[in-house]
């Protein structure tokens, strides 16, 4: 099931990499546009929401869609970093298989999101700076993934930093599920 919400995400990510005007990509949405636009999980997000929570400036968003997956990546207009991707997959899973099967094994347990919830930092990759992952089993039986990928040479305290930033957005996304 991890497999499957990563090969979306990247799927998603590839949507709006490089994306500097919405006439790049037919799914990606300009600066002017709301992000629910887009499609997708973009939907369940609001540039406003989301700049004001994290303290970004996102303006650009692609949403997508695979199977019974919808995914959202936004960005600022013209960088790829740093970038926000939300998936919100259905299933029949409960908390159990949840906590042992989707949540790694590193994550730290977030209380009063979903029926169950995760944090954890993300490391530093080649082409990307260190990040924040929030998953998330909702009482609606979806697993919900959000993430903050900061960009290159960003330092690891930046996205602890983001860390809370990242919970409080999840949970206002959870509250809006569907």
């Amino acid at each position: 099931m991890r497999r499957v919400l990563l090969a979306v995400l990247a799927l998603t990510a590839g949507l709006v990499a490089g994306c500097d005007d919405a006439g790049a990509n037919p799914s990606a949405k300009g600066p002017t546009a709301p992000a629910a636009d887009a499609g997708g999980a973009c939907r369940l997000l609001d540039f406003g929401m989301v700049n004001a929570k994290l303290g970004l400036n996102l303006s650009v968003a692609a949403g997508a869609q695979q199977d019974n997956t919808f995914s959202c990546v936004l960005q600022a207009a013209g960088a790829s970093y740093p970038d926000l991707v939300l998936s919100v997959s259905t299933t029949t899973i409960d908390k159990d298989v949840f906590g042992s099967m989707i949540q790694p094994k590193d994550a730290t347990a977030v209380e009063g999101l979903g029926v169950t919830g995760y944090q954890m930092q993300t490391p530093a990759t080649e082409k990307a700076g260190p990040g924040v992952e929030v998953g998330w089993l909702a009482g609606n039986k979806r697993i919900i993934e959000l993430s903050l990928r900061l960009a290159p040479g960003t330092a690891d305290d930046k996205a602890a930093e983001a860390v809370p930033k990242v919970v409080e957005l999840a949970k206002l996304i959870d509250l809006s599920s569907l």
